[in-house]
C-alpha cells in the first residue's frame, strides 16, 4: 500500500509542472504569436521545461511528500481543478472526484506524522472545507457561464433530450441545486476518504 501511495503521489506531483507550463506556453502562443504552425512547438517547450523541474526536484518532493508545505499542496490541488474544469469545458461534475485525491493524501499525511487522534476531526474539517471552497468557486464560474450564455438552455434541452423548452428560471434552478449538490458531494467525498484512509 505504501508503494502504491508513493506512486500515486509521484504521478500527481510530477505531472503538475509539465501540464502547467505546457498550458502557459499555449496561452503565450495564443496571445503573442497565433501562428498556426507553432502551437505544438510552444507546447513541447512548456512540457520540456516542466520535465526539467521534475528532474531536478521531483525525487526530493516524493521523499518529503508529507513534509511539503500545505500551501504547496493546496496550490497543486487548485491547479488540477483548473485543468479538469478546462478539459471538460466548464462542466464541474468531474471536479468532485478531486476530493478523493485530497482526502487520500491528507489522510496518509496524518498517519505519516502520527498526528494525535484528538486532532483528526479538526484537520478533516479543515481539508473538507478547503476542497468545498474550491468546488464552490468552480461551481460559481460554471454557473456564471451557463447564465450568461444564451445557448445554455438549448444545450441542456438537447443533452437531456427534453421535450419542452428550458427557461431561464430552470437554468437558475439547475445552477443552484446542481451546484449545492456538487459542493456537498465534494466535501463528503473528501471527508469519507480521509476517515477511511486513517482507519486503514
Amino acid at each position: 500500500m505504501k508503494r502504491f501511495e508513493k506512486i500515486i503521489s509521484g504521478l500527481i506531483i510530477g505531472s503538475t509542472f509539465p501540464l502547467l507550463l505546457g498550458l502557459l506556453s499555449i496561452i503565450i502562443w495564443f496571445y503573442l504569436d497565433k501562428s498556426e504552425d507553432r502551437p505544438v512547438i510552444y507546447l513541447i517547450i512548456g512540457i520540456f521545461l516542466g520535465l526539467i523541474i521534475d528532474y531536478k526536484f521531483l525525487k526530493g518532493w516524493i521523499s518529503r511528500r508529507f513534509d511539503l508545505s500545505i500551501w504547496f499542496m493546496a496550490a497543486i490541488y487548485i491547479i488540477y481543478n483548473i485543468f479538469v474544469f478546462g478539459f471538460f469545458m466548464g462542466l464541474p461534475v468531474f471536479n468532485v472526484f478531486l476530493g478523493f485525491f485530497a482526502g487520500y493524501y491528507f489522510g496518509n499525511r496524518i498517519c505519516f506524522k502520527n498526528v494525535e487522534s484528538k486532532k483528526h476531526s479538526k484537520i478533516i474539517n479543515q481539508v473538507s472545507l478547503f476542497t468545498g471552497l474550491i468546488m464552490t468557486l468552480i461551481c460559481i464560474s460554471s454557473g456564471f457561464m451557463a447564465l450568461v450564455d444564451n445557448e445554455a438552455a438549448g444545450m441542456i434541452k438537447e443533452v437531456l433530450g427534453l421535450g419542452f423548452e428550458v427557461t431561464k428560471s430552470m437554468v437558475w434552478g439547475i445552477v443552484l441545486i446542481g451546484g449545492l449538490t456538487l459542493i456537498l458531494a465534494n466535501i463528503l467525498l473528501t471527508r469519507i476518504t480521509m476517515i477511511n484512509t486513517i482507519k486503514k
